[in-house]
């Protein structure tokens, strides 16, 4: 399979007011060479989400989202997974909210972050489905009345 990534970066919940979400882009396009790399304010909202749709439906078959945590916002981020490789990338928790905002660490561990993600996206590979043939014969264990009657 030939790999379309999407890198979104939220800007909503103070990713935007921490970090400069423009040099998160440049660096998905610079050394990653992404397909697509958007910031939106709301990534949650039903236009943030459209924009995501909007992009799977033109050939985007992995999705990188950096945002809040991957455990918040499952349905709103739950993308058909048989055709889409999807990476969710933890800024709000795991970066904004422990270290201080606008600092040089602070963006530093976004960018790590982010590379550990899209390393971790082009990698993944969806599965294949293991398909075996259903043995349709049944062994009765037992000659008591349960054995008797399953028989």
């Amino acid at each position: 399979m030939d790999k379309k990534t999407g890198v979104y970066i939220c800007t909503g919940c103070g990713i935007g007011d921490a970090l400069d979400a423009d040099k998160l882009c440049e660096l998905a396009n610079d050394e990653y060479s992404v397909d697509v790399c958007k910031t939106h304010p709301a990534l949650c909202g039903e236009e943030g989400a459209q924009v995501i749709l909007k992009d799977i439906e033109d050939g985007v078959n992995t999705v990188v989202i950096a945002a809040c945590s991957p455990r918040a916002k499952t349905d709103v981020f739950s993308y058909d997974t048989s055709a889409t490789v999807l990476e969710r990338i933890n800024l709000r928790e795991h970066v904004i909210w422990t270290h201080p905002a606008n600092d040089e660490d602070t963006q530093m561990l976004a960018e790590d972050y982010l590379r550990m993600g899209l390393a971790k996206a082009a990698k993944v590979t969806l599965p294949n489905p293991f398909l075996e043939a259903v043995e349709k014969g049944l062994l009765v264990v037992g000659g008591g009345i349960s054995g008797m009657t399953s028989a």
